[in-house]
């Protein structure tokens, strides 16, 4: 039954706009959720879950139903103003995919991940950056860390860039103890740490840091940026943040010469 996923807001939300439309047009028309899939070439019950708002209209998919409906590309710019548009719900939604996530990738050019961040380091990376609300912010970094509390955690793989290791954030003992306890996570059945050095070089990693989220079959990818990042919806994009990820991955060190860097650099402060 459409709708009954939840309730749809298409005046805040362009996905919600994309189904609630529809939902309109189809009914407009006398068309079935099946003549729907049909012209995108996809099973019937994903309309429902579209229409139900439990899943999003894809690019792709709302071409094809410009085209076959001429709609004039009505469908297409609410998708391409949905990519586009910063949404205030992404952080949220990503907490929600972190939270849930049976893998988690990480690469992280600037700092080290907040899922191995200590509050101490949390807290001086926040102030150094200029922040203005730095204790909520923090209390929001650990958190998302609860998700390492869980009764079976997921199983992160992070890369993360040599200068972030050594680029002091606080004092030397607050990075020391940062260092500490990548050390400990290193060690530990759950994680994979790996540093990529900079003799690398040029590699795809420069253009900034990715998340990707594991949720049942589902991968979410999630970059970030100087401000709010990015969740990426589409899952025609995903298998390219895959990609880069293993490219990272394949100018990383070993897991044994990421240890031997982090105990040499936790001596040096």
């Amino acid at each position: 039954m459409p709708g009954a996923g939840r309730a749809l807001d298409p005046d805040h939300d362009m996905y919600d706009w994309a189904a609630y439309d529809l939902l309109q047009f189809r009914t407009v028309r006398g068309a079935s959720t099946r003549e729907v899939a049909e012209i995108i070439g996809k099973h019937r019950s994903l309309i429902s879950k579209i229409e139900a708002g439990e899943s999003k209209l894809q690019l792709e998919d709302a071409k094809k139903i410009d085209k076959s409906w001429q709609t004039g590309g009505h469908f297409t710019r609410i998708i391409n103003l949905a990519r586009s548009r910063h949404k205030s719900e992404w952080g949220a939604e990503r907490d929600a995919s972190e939270f849930s996530a049976i893998h988690i990738r990480v690469w992280s050019l600037g700092w080290v991940p907040v899922l191995a961040q200590t509050e101490d380091y949390a807290r001086a990376a926040l102030t150094e950056a200029g922040r203005q609300d730095v204790e909520d912010a923090v209390r929001a970094r650990m958190k998302r860390q609860e998700t390492l509390k869980r009764e079976a955690p997921p199983l992160i793989w992070a890369l993360i860039d040599q200068d972030a290791l050594e680029h002091q954030v606080g004092d030397r003992d607050v990075h020391a103890a940062q260092l500490a306890h990548l050390i400990e996570l290193a060690s530990s059945p759950t994680w994979v740490i790996r540093t990529v050095p900079r003799t690398a070089g040029g590699h795809v990693g420069r253009d900034g840091s990715i998340e990707l989220y594991t949720v049942g079959s589902e991968v979410i990818p999630y970059t970030e940026t100087v401000g709010p990042g990015r969740l990426i919806t589409d899952p025609s994009e995903t298998s390219q943040y895959e990609v880069w990820f293993r490219r990272i991955g394949d100018v990383a060190e070993s897991k044994q010469a990421t240890l031997r860097r982090l105990r040499e650099t936790v001596e040096e402060f």
